[in-house]
């Protein structure tokens, strides 16, 4: 199947030489729109397409940024009216001082008009910011009550369609159900509601008093293990020499003497703990033959912290 033809009386067009005094006829292979003429052949309108009777959808450009939050002119936490004394509008934008208002004025004609036309744009600057920070209070506070008036219709329809009967249509045309299944619009029956809070302050102050204990005997730790804290450039230059200082006999064992902490024994285990406690089999011979005192000595000393409130 062929390309559909262009009309003739668009696709050609007489050319004279004027040299050879020969007409020719030239074939051309695109056509140009009359409505817009300055179209290049590399454009996609070149050639005209019809378009469909439906119109394309509207392009939106995307609009880079975000743009920032406008700042409250009457925070919520602050009073409206402050802003719309006299004290305000002279700490904001204080009228010329005595000082100006006294000082020679200039000879030059032009120069004086200038200074005259810029202390009417002050003057309209400070009228300007007076009447707009009252008109916007005024606004502020049509809006309150605007808002307020439809906060409170709203609520009490709210509050009328919930304690409002079952219509009639509705318990008319509702299926055969004893009255008693429905559900209750007032909530679900609790008998044991206020017993039940009473036993929850109770724990919940038993749980208060617990966690005030433990407070104060951290505290009470923090005071006690005061005495060995660090304050001091001397005391820490101390600290420094007893904690690295190879004569001090600190890591020295029965066996050889030792320069560091690595020379000492390792820590006990928990097993080892629990075999020192329970005088298990598995646990060293001078201590399964020693007794309870070492155990009945640490008891001892935790009873009497209990006792005394503090650490010993």
């Amino acid at each position: 199947m062929s390309p559909p033809r262009l009309p003739a009386s668009c696709c050609m067009r007489q050319n004279v030489c004027h040299n050879s005094k020969r007409q020719t006829t030239r074939f051309l292979s695109t056509t140009t729109s009359t409505h817009h003429p300055q179209i290049k052949p590399e454009s996609p309108n070149f050639i005209h397409v019809p378009k469909a009777p439906q119109p394309d959808a509207l392009y939106q450009p995307h609009i880079k940024g975000v743009l920032p939050v406008p700042r409250p002119i009457f925070p919520p936490k602050t009073d409206p009216s402050r802003k719309t004394t006299q004290d305000y509008f002279w700490a904001t934008a204080p009228p010329p001082s005595p000082r100006s208002l006294s000082a020679p004025k200039p000879t030059d004609p032009s120069t004086r008009r200038y200074v005259l036309w810029k202390s009417k744009l002050a003057e309209h600057r400070r009228r300007n910011l007076r009447e707009s920070l009252q008109e916007l209070r005024s606004r502020k506070e049509r809006t309150d009550r605007r808002l307020a008036a439809l906060n409170a219709s709203q609520q009490s329809e709210r509050e009328a369609l919930l304690s409002a009967p079952t219509p009639a249509d509705e318990k008319f045309t509702s299926p055969s159900i004893v009255q008693t299944s429905l559900p209750s619009r007032s909530g679900l029956p609790d008998p044991d509601r206020t017993a039940r809070i009473e036993a929850k302050k109770r724990n919940y102050a038993t749980h208060a008093a617990f966690k005030k204990a433990e407070r104060r005997n951290a505290l009470h730790t923090l005071y006690m293990n005061a005495r060995d804290f660090i304050v001091t450039e001397e005391k820490l230059q101390e600290a420094v020499e007893r904690a690295f200082d190879p004569r001090s006999g600190q890591f020295d064992t029965d066996a050889k003497r030792g320069l560091n902490i690595w020379n000492l024994e390792y820590p006990d285990t928990v097993k080892e703990m629990l075999e020192r406690v329970n005088r298990a089999e598995g646990g060293k011979a001078v201590e399964r033959f020693a007794g309870y005192g070492a155990v009945t000595d640490e008891r001892m000393r935790r009873l009497g912290e209990e006792l005394t409130g503090g650490k010993m």
